[in-house]
């Protein structure tokens, strides 16, 4: 029960990450997609963050997911049906 509890925590955590990711990115779109003026450093400066705030945001959820999938056990042979693909 309480291993049930746990994926159903990181579910919601790994959701929340995707949630934030999703937001940061389309930041990011959104500044990428507007004209710059070549002589701005504020501008600049405001993009490496964002870049930066994004890869954050993609990690936390990657690193969430990747201990999800430490949870989930593959199969054993005695559960696997036999396959007729040759």
């Amino acid at each position: 029960m309480e291993e049930r509890n746990n994926h159903k925590i990181l579910l919601t955590r790994m959701d929340d990450a995707f949630s934030d990711y999703s937001h940061e990115a389309e930041k990011l779109s959104v500044l990428l997609s507007k004209p710059r003026d070549l002589f701005s450093w504020t501008g600049y400066h405001d993009l490496l963050r964002q870049r930066n705030t994004e890869v954050v945001a993609y990690e936390k959820y990657r690193n969430i997911k990747d201990e999800l999938f430490t949870l989930i056990n593959p199969p054993t042979a005695v559960d696997r049906p036999e396959s007729n693909v040759n």
